[in-house]
């Protein structure tokens, strides 16, 4: 394979034999330029949905595929991007995220029409894939175990800066510029990360097999696509509508089928042996559980501020800037020090951090005092920061050198399937305990809500619990030295 100007060539390696690479820390400050769009774009659109709404004349269920069609997206096809990186080269699929991803934004930010809109967001959620799939499978190969966890804080610390500033820039370009601004941002940072990324990135070897598993690609999408379709608009069709449920079943099906495609294909999209290994699954598994208390927090805690203390907008999203700072300043130290007391009893520590925040809220928002409710958000943002590097560091450490793309497609698929579970499981249980207190208490409407959030935000906490066991009976960070998968 013929190198790109300015990178080496890296040999196939099995983990034991993986060196630290001399320009490591010069490339992990280039991922994370290039990572850092994903969050930031995310976040900041939300804020310019209403003037999206006005400006093209749909309502609100059809402004919000704005933000949809990009998740959706990248819920279904992270998977078979990640199985791209391990055969073609983490290089040249990272670097075609990029572009995509930059094209598709000025794609967006030149849409004439709301139809326009929708394709390029679908465009910049496959480029946003490449990106996601790959960035921690980058930073594994290319960091010695010693390292791992550290380096893998520094990733989580930018998503983290990406989440914090979105709201305040995308509001900010909104007001000054405009909402195409906020696509337009993506260009120099996506450039000048490129740029970085092309100079600097070395070519870490492919497989000399490419046989690409097209059926397993295609029944993964259905089944993850379908999934997260049902689970962000059951709360508008409803739990028991047939659309809800038709796609439940078709991601059932598209599952067990996808299984049997995946036993017999000799190069398989997802090399189910990988979920034989405890480390592996149980600290997935814990991935999952983490955001899916988390977002019952993120989705939950502006209900309360707004409607129950009556805060602006602008002030709940500044209220709400405590967790991810939290998660900031935790994530690389937590790293750091996993890489030298072991990732199992940091990420328990953290969910248990999370699941005292969590319990802290349920019961300080009837309150509503706002000295409470930050310190109890600040908590839930400790707590994260705590688990999310070991836990990464876990889940990469437990992967072999040729499945790294694919180890690191799952971790971010478990990711977000938790944020879309949080977001579907958080607003089904507000609107039943709203029901139950409006119905059988006969409480003002407001009043029902905060019930119905602080038993949120209680089951929520009953999912960080779950994540703390699965993190307490799986083993430790994985040797080095696995062999790889066969």
């Amino acid at each position: 394979m013929t190198a790109f100007p300015g990178c080496a060539i890296l040999p196939p390696m099995k983990p034991q034999q993986a060196q630290a690479h001399p320009r490591r820390w010069s490339i992990l400050a280039a991922i994370i330029t290039v990572l850092v769009m994903t969050p930031l774009d995310a976040s900041a659109l939300n804020v310019a949905l209403p003037v999206l709404q006005h400006e093209f004349h749909v309502n609100l269920g059809q402004v919000a595929w704005a933000v949809l069609a990009y998740l959706v997206v990248i819920g279904s096809m992270i998977i078979a991007a990640g199985r791209l990186g391990d055969l073609f080269g983490f290089r040249r699929v990272y670097l075609t995220g990029v572009i995509v991803f930059v094209a598709s934004s000025i794609a967006c930010g030149l849409a004439p029409g709301f139809g326009w809109l929708i394709a390029a967001r679908v465009a910049q959620g496959v480029g946003a894939c490449m990106i996601m799939a790959l960035g921690p499978a980058i930073v594994t190969a290319l960091f010695p175990a010693t390292e791992r966890g550290r380096a893998l804080g520094m990733v989580g610390m930018g998503v983290a800066c990406g989440l914090i500033a979105g709201p305040s820039i995308g509001g900010l370009l909104t007001n000054l510029i405009g909402w195409r601004a906020i696509f337009f941002i993506n260009v120099p940072i996506g450039l000048a990360g490129g740029l970085w990324c092309w100079r600097t990135l070395p070519e870490l070897a492919a497989r000399e097999s490419r046989l690409l598993d097209l059926q397993g690609a295609l029944f993964a999408m259905i089944m993850l696509g379908s999934l997260m379709l049902a689970l962000t608009q059951a709360e508008s069709w409803g739990w028991d509508a047939p659309l809800t449920l038709g796609l439940f079943a078709l991601s059932i099906l598209a599952a067990i089928i996808f299984i049997m495609v995946e036993r017999r294909h000799p190069e398989p999209l997802l090399t189910l042996s990988l979920f034989h290994n405890r480390v592996f699954t149980g600290a997935n598994i814990a991935s999952m559980m983490n955001y899916l208390g988390q977002y019952c927090v993120i989705f939950l805690t502006p209900f309360a501020l707004e409607n129950g203390l009556r805060l602006s907008p602008a002030r709940a999203g500044l209220s709400m800037a405590c967790l991810p700072v939290a998660v900031l300043v935790l994530a690389p130290l937590s790293g750091a020090l996993s890489d030298r007391l072991g990732t199992r009893l940091l990420a328990v520590a953290g969910e248990l951090v999370v699941v005292l925040g969590l319990i802290a809220l349920a019961i300080v928002t009837p309150t509503l005092k706002l000295t409470l409710i930050i310190p109890s958000l600040i908590l839930v943002g400790v707590g994260t920061g705590l688990f999310q590097s070991p836990n990464n560091s876990a889940v990469m450490g437990s992967v072999p050198r040729n499945h790294l793309g694919v180890g690191s497609s799952v971790l971010a698929t478990m990711r977000n399937l938790g944020m879309a579970f949080g977001i579907a499981a958080s607003s089904a249980v507000v609107a039943l305990g709203r029901h139950f207190y409006t119905v059988i208490h006969r409480l003002p409407a407001d009043a029902a809500l905060l019930h119905g959030v602080r038993v949120g935000f209680l089951v929520g906490a009953a999912f960080a619990l779950l994540g703390a066991i699965t993190s307490a009976v799986r083993e430790d960070r994985q040797p080095a030295s696995a062999d790889p998968v066969a």
